[in-house]
C-alpha cells in the first residue's frame, strides 16, 4: 500500500510517519505541490493532508482522507461526498482549545472596550467609554461540538446563565441550563434572551445565514455576537446594518464569508466590530497536535482499529 502526505510537516516528522508505515511494509510518499501529488496519485490508497479535487480523481484506489481542517465546508465537492468507498476524517476538537479562548477575547474586548481604548491609545488620549459587565448575564452557544464545548468550559465563574442549541447532542452538559435542538423557534428563544451569543456550529446547508434579519430582529440591542467558526453563517450585511442601526450592542468575527475580506467590504467600517484574520485556531502547540493527530489515524489505520473524526459526508461534519 503507499501512502501521501501532501502536507507541510516537518522532516523528522515526515520521517516518523515513514517509519510507521514501513513497519508493515507500505511505502509512504509525499509531495510539496499538485503536480508532485497528481504523479503519486494513481498508486495511493491513503492520503493526509491536503486532497484537492485534481488529485482525488486521479487516485481510483484511494480509500481514505484525513484532512488537515476541522470545519470541512470547503472541501467536501460533490465528487468526494459521492465516492462512498472513501472515508473521510477531519480535525474536529483539535483547535477547540484555542478557539475557546480567542472566542472569549473576542467577547470580553468587547464587553470592556478594548477595541476602542487601543484606538484612543495609538492618539496618545487618556479617557475611556462604555463598558459592560458580563457576570450574572445569559450566554447562548450555537453547537456544543468542541467549539462549544470549550467556550462553555470557560464561562465558568462568570455566573452565567447559558442556554445552548446542537443537533446531535442530546445529553445537558452540568453547566447549561437549557439544551435544545436548532428549531427556529428555539434558535429565536436563545437570541432574544441572550446577552452575549457565541457561535460554534460548523458551516452546512442549514447554517448557512443562519443569523440574518429575522435573527437580528429576536435579539436585545445590548447583546453581543461572536463567530470564531465559519464564514456565511452570519449574514454580514444584515449584521453591518443591525450594528449601524444601534440594534446590536457590539460584534466579533474571526471568519468571514469571503476570505481575505475584500477592502471594499462594509465590514470594515462598522461600528463595534471586531475581526481577526481567521486565526482562532492558531497556537504554537497546532503543527505538533496535528501530527500527533494524523499519526495515531495512520496507527489505527494501518492496524484495522476505528478511524477517529469520521466525517458524514452528507451532512457536512
Amino acid at each position: 500500500m503507499k501512502i501521501l502526505v501532501h502536507f507541510p510537516f516537518e522532516p523528522q516528522q515526515l520521517e516518523a510517519l515513514r517509519r510507521l508505515a514501513g513497519q508493515q511494509g507500505h511505502e509512504l510518499l509525499h509531495a510539496d505541490d499538485e503536480a508532485a501529488a497528481l504523479q503519486a496519485a494513481p498508486q495511493i490508497e491513503v492520503l493526509l493532508g491536503h486532497f484537492l479535487p485534481s488529485v482525488c480523481a486521479a487516485a481510483p484506489q484511494l480509500r481514505w482522507i484525513q484532512s488537515f481542517s476541522a470545519g470541512m465546508d470547503k472541501f467536501l465537492f460533490p465528487e468526494i461526498v459521492a465516492r462512498e468507498e472513501v472515508v473521510i476524517t477531519n480535525m474536529a476538537g483539535l483547535y477547540a482549545s484555542q478557539g475557546g479562548e480567542h472566542a472569549w477575547a473576542l467577547l470580553l474586548a468587547l464587553c470592556r472596550g478594548l477595541h476602542r481604548a487601543v484606538r484612543i491609545q495609538d492618539q496618545k488620549q487618556w479617557r475611556g467609554g462604555p463598558v459592560v459587565e458580563l457576570t450574572g448575564s445569559t450566554m447562548g452557544i450555537i453547537g456544543m461540538g468542541g467549539f462549544g464545548l470549550e467556550i462553555l468550559k470557560r464561562a465558568r465563574g462568570y455566573d452565567l446563565e447559558v442556554l445552548a442549541l446542537d443537533p446531535v447532542r442530546r445529553e445537558k452538559p452540568e453547566e447549561v441550563a437549557e439544551l435544545n435542538p436548532p428549531t427556529e423557534e428555539h434558535l429565536h428563544d436563545l437570541l432574544k434572551r441572550s446577552d452575549a451569543v457565541m457561535i460554534a456550529c460548523p458551516r452546512v446547508p442549514e447554517t448557512y445565514h443562519l443569523i440574518g434579519p429575522a435573527q437580528f430582529a429576536c435579539m436585545k440591542p445590548s447583546a453581543y455576537l461572536v463567530n470564531v467558526t465559519r464564514g456565511g453563517i452570519i449574514d454580514e450585511p444584515a449584521l453591518v446594518q443591525a450594528l449601524k442601526e444601534g440594534r446590536l450592542a457590539g460584534a466579533g468575527l474571526d471568519v468571514c464569508e469571503q476570505e481575505p475580506l475584500p477592502a471594499g467590504s462594509p465590514l470594515w467600517e462598522a461600528p463595534n466590530l471586531i475581526l481577526t484574520p481567521h486565526q482562532a485556531g492558531a497556537s504554537q502547540h497546532r503543527p505538533r497536535k496535528t501530527f500527533e493527530f494524523f499519526r495515531e489515524n495512520l496507527s489505527r489505520y494501518l492496524n484495522g482499529q476505528p478511524l477517529l473524526n469520521v466525517v458524514d459526508k452528507k451532512r457536512g461534519f
